[in-house]
């Protein structure tokens, strides 16, 4: 591949691009990488070392999705709840209270 003949084939709008050049790059390019690159085959120990790990990996993620959930809004609902409730227990004891010191009092005689 030729560096100028690319630079002025960017230079140029894309309906001016010769298609045919483009595939017979990109053929030739294809058939140099298929020789510089050899298939490999990975050794046993590395397949169970990966293997393990990543069964770690989704064991964690499974445990964090389990652990960290997003809350709901029951929670707030039922303290907001308990909180009136309790606000309105209050007032009512202050207005019973009220009304029994309103009262005269009795006065309890000892006799003897």
């Amino acid at each position: 591949m030729n560096v100028d003949r690319n630079m002025q084939r960017l230079a140029t709008p894309a309906s001016q691009l010769n298609l045919r050049e483009d595939s017979a790059d990109w053929r030739d390019f294809a058939a140099r990488l298929g020789r510089a690159l050899k298939p490999v085959v990975p050794a046993p120990e590395f397949r169970a070392r990966l293997r393990d790990g990543l069964r770690m990996a989704a064991y964690h993620r499974e445990m964090r999705e389990l652990i960290v959930r997003e809350r709901t809004g029951a929670p707030w609902g039922l303290l907001v709840g308990a909180a009136a409730l309790g606000s309105a227990a209050g007032l009512i004891a202050i207005l019973l209270r009220a009304r029994q010191g309103a009262r005269p009092a009795e006065q309890v005689v000892a006799r003897e």
